[in-house]
């Protein structure tokens, strides 16, 4: 049985070597993805300082709207990441529009209500390596293949771990180099492989399982029972204006501690107003996992979604994706990922190097005998 787990561990090693250096160095680059594209382009950074006060929410979301012909409506509006950011609306183009069903990004500025940038998602360099990391830019169906291989990824890092496992003071010194007997480079790359991969192993675990949720939503939202969405009647009043101001105001009345990070203006499919608020214990800080649906004339709050309210298994769900970005644990969570797909990428060039070594040597050696 040894042998067949451990001959399992080295072809489908194999089979993952590829996609997984692709994985883990595309996903060391979108650790930093908002600062590699501000580094990129500079004029998405505010700068100088400001004394004027921040543009009204009005006149952003007028921005956003009309930003470029044939907008449909605004998908989304995010606030400033900071007080050197600006804000980000992505907009629905109309049928008749080229842009049509491709998402599109605006940049606003936050104090004069600038269009700043329109593009493309998946154009510029990090959206591109964003859906690189998710699809190898080859469709939706390539997401799929990408999750059933990190299911087959889990198994051998399992597997692995537990026939690589150190199971005497003997073996324990040999991987930590305290043996002054010398070793081989087929040894050397098998202690590299071991190490790195021991070394990395909570965090590994961490980013193929949060990896393979993010791939089936489905079955996630199921397992861990996570809330569906609210879908509240609105009376449309004909006569009655809306300002969107108010919506913040009656957030903040709501929640007072709480801080709006995304609003999702009213729809004809969608009539209420959806604003997702963050606070010290929500562990999706650049999007929030409060939300509140307001009625967007009257300001009236018609559902919540209260992040405190929800059992352990319902808040993990909300844990996922910041524990896959990093997100969760701030800067040093973000270093430590960043680490983890450098690491990855090395314990794969390891693994195949050694695959390959050891080949390579059995031919040799049926070639002199």
């Amino acid at each position: 049985m040894r042998k067949f787990w451990i001959e399992f561990h080295r072809i489908s090693g194999l089979i993952l070597i590829i996609p997984l250096l692709l994985q883990s160095i595309s996903g060391s680059i979108i650790v930093f993805d908002h600062a590699i594209d501000e580094w990129l382009n500079p004029q998405l950074v505010l700068s100088g300082q400001l004394n004027a006060p921040p543009a009204p929410l009005s006149d952003i979301l007028y921005a956003a709207l009309h930003a470029v012909p044939d907008i449909a409506h605004i998908n989304s509006l995010r606030a400033p990441r900071n007080d050197k950011a600006m804000y980000t609306a992505f907009v629905e183009m109309k049928s008749q529009s080229p842009l049509h069903g491709k998402t599109i990004e605006v940049m606003i500025h936050p104090y004069t209500a600038d269009v700043v940038s329109v593009r493309e998602w998946g154009s510029y360099f990090t959206s591109m390596i964003y859906l690189f990391h998710f699809t190898f830019l080859l469709g939706e169906s390539m997401e799929l293949v990408l999750g059933f291989l990190a299911i087959l990824m889990l198994i051998n890092v399992i597997v692995g771990v537990y026939y690589g496992w150190p199971r005497s003071k003997k073996a324990w010194n040999w991987l930590l180099a305290r043996t002054q007997k010398a070793t081989s480079t087929v040894g050397r790359f098998r202690r590299t492989h071991i190490a790195l991969g021991l070394m990395s192993l909570p965090i590994f675990i961490t980013l193929i399982v949060s990896g393979i949720s993010l791939i089936f939503p489905d079955q996630t939202k199921w397992l861990l029972n996570r809330p569906d969405k609210a879908s509240p009647n609105v009376a449309w009043l004909a006569d009655e204006p809306v300002q969107a101001e108010k919506w913040l105001i009656s957030a903040k009345q709501h929640w007072p501690d709480k801080q709006w990070q995304r609003i999702i203006p009213p729809t004809e499919q969608n009539p209420s107003v959806e604003i997702r608020l963050n606070a010290e214990n929500d562990p999706r800080q650049t999007s929030g996992s409060f939300v509140l649906w307001l009625n967007p004339q009257t300001n009236e709050v018609l559902a919540e979604q209260n992040y405190n309210d929800m059992t352990v298994r319902q808040k993990s769900a909300f844990w996922l994706f910041p524990l896959h970005s990093g997100e969760a644990f701030g800067l040093t969570g973000r270093i430590l990922v960043f680490a983890s797909g450098l690491f990855t990428a090395i314990l794969s060039i390891a693994g195949g190097w050694l695959w390959y070594r050891r080949k390579f040597k059995r031919q040799h050696q049926k070639r002199t005998t």
